[in-house]
């Protein structure tokens, strides 16, 4: 099979979650024999142009905007779009400052276009098109000024996230390709603005989301501008896909050695205390939810409990203060760590860690959860909807059948006493039922979840008829 790929970060240098996510699929594609080929935009602050070679240049043909495509090496399948006008600035989405570009609309847009056309001039002949979050506008362009040639290609659309939405001035919505008739309260129409995210929505064949929790999250959630029901009235396309993680790296270490190694080594470096506490990690971020007040709320309690509190924080978060406070009258039990976006660091502190903590998780992917299960950090969270992650077994104190087969702790919400209680349960296992403990931390790990296995789902779904 043939499918064309298209993404607005450079998904072969995976240095972002969408980069990475993007460049996991592909794999995944691959692996199960796919040829696909791939487009991003080329970066110059993000790219070295030395790892690449470029080809000639090509006209698209949304404004006939001349721009070349450089191909990666060794593998000349993953392309990149060179346009200095679009794309030579600092920043992918926004400026140093965090503020959106304005031409964002025209720049992904032409992204798509130029994607293409390239497959037009080449001759290649997709079989299908996968976009992702702000490329989707291509299921327009296959509909509009490429419909000569991709009208019976079929598009699927990946959502990794739906608060990335890109809202222009209805007045270009012609500079996009889109066409005025969509622009209504059932189409692109988002508050009076033109909605990229509710167009590749409107025009993709399939909409993938990147776990079914996710899905019976957002048909559950209270949507601004009425996207709930703009969801609802396209449910006959929506599907999810779980997304996978690296199995080389992910599920390379279980034996009990290894985390008692990787414990050691961190309480070393936070000068926590060499003790047989439990050891539980939380970040403060928008993925995890943020509990900072969930967790100084329960503070007082955690500290008079057997166990050691590792906080990753950015030191410019508002209750970076809080918490140094305390970490600094308990540095044998609390320690605080910056947060990044090196996906060792975070390998290195679930696999150190007992439990992972993470408070109304609003991560779409809920691939942390995967990660935190696969090095045995049991994840302690609570549910987001009326239907909870897929892959999880809650422990339930009531039912000794169904502990033996918990891989995880789960509250019925986010409120402090149900988290605590949770944990409750959490450090008394640990510390007095360790064979217990030890076949939740088995049943964790045994649930594995691949890129492979994503491609293979996502190629499931290109073949299901109806697309």
């Amino acid at each position: 099979m043939k499918i064309l790929v298209i993404c607005s970060e450079n998904y072969s240098a995976g240095n972002s979650p969408l980069a990475m996510a993007v460049g996991g699929i592909v794999y995944g594609y691959r692996q199960q024999g796919a040829q696909v080929l791939g487009f991003s935009p080329f970066f110059n602050e993000f790219t070295n142009e030395k790892d690449y070679e470029p080809s000639k240049k090509f006209t698209e043909k949304l404004g006939n905007r001349e721009y070349c495509v450089l191909k990666k090496l060794p593998n000349e399948n993953d392309l990149l779009v060179r346009y200095d006008d679009y794309f030579r600035r600092a920043g992918i989405y926004s400026n140093p400052n965090e503020r959106a570009y304005d031409d964002n609309h025209l720049r992904f847009s032409f992204l798509a276009s130029a994607a293409l056309n390239y497959c037009i001039e080449t001759n290649f002949k997709p079989d299908a098109i996968h976009v992702h979050d702000w490329s989707g506008i291509a299921g327009a362009l296959t509909k509009t000024v490429y419909k000569g040639h991709f009208e019976n290609t079929p598009v699927l659309l990946t959502v990794h996230s739906i608060r990335y939405d890109c809202q222009f001035d209805p007045s270009d919505i012609h500079k996009t390709g889109l066409t005025i008739e969509g622009f209504n309260i059932d189409g692109y129409e988002f508050w009076g603005k033109a909605s990229m995210l509710k167009a590749a929505i409107l025009y993709s064949d399939k909409v993938v989301f990147t776990s079914a929790s996710y899905l019976f999250f957002l048909l559950d959630a209270d949507l601004p501008g009425g996207m709930r029901d703009f969801l609802e009235s396209h449910r006959r396309k929506l599907f999810s896909v779980q997304s996978g993680i690296d199995r080389k790296k992910w599920y390379a270490h279980k034996e009990e050695t290894f985390k008692q190694q990787r414990k050691d080594s961190i309480r070393a470096e936070l000068r926590l205390a060499a003790d047989s506490s439990m050891l539980v990690y939380t970040q403060l971020d928008s993925y995890s939810g943020n509990p900072a007040q969930v967790i100084s709320t329960i503070m007082a309690n955690l500290l008079n409990m057997n166990l050691q509190l590792i906080i990753g924080i950015p030191e410019t978060d508002d209750n970076y203060p809080y918490f140094a406070t305390v970490q600094e009258e308990h540095s044998d039990r609390i320690a605080l760590i910056p947060l990044n976006k090196n996906d060792d660091d975070f390998y290195h502190r679930l696999a150190a860690s007992d439990i992972f903590l993470s408070i109304n998780t609003n991560e779409p992917s809920l691939s942390l959860f995967l990660k935190a299960s696969a090095v045995g950090s049991i994840p302690l969270y609570n549910k987001r909807s009326q239907k909870p992650f897929i892959y999880t077994i809650i422990f339930d104190p009531n039912s000794e059948e169904i502990s033996k087969k918990a891989n995880s702790f789960v509250s019925e919400d986010g409120s402090p006493e149900l988290i605590l209680e949770q944990i409750r349960y959490a450090e008394s296992i640990f510390h007095e039922n360790k064979s217990l403990w030890d076949k939740i931390v088995e049943n964790a790990r045994s649930t594995e979840v691949s890129w492979e296995d994503a491609g293979k789902n996502y190629l499931l779904l290109l073949n299901t008829p109806g697309l």
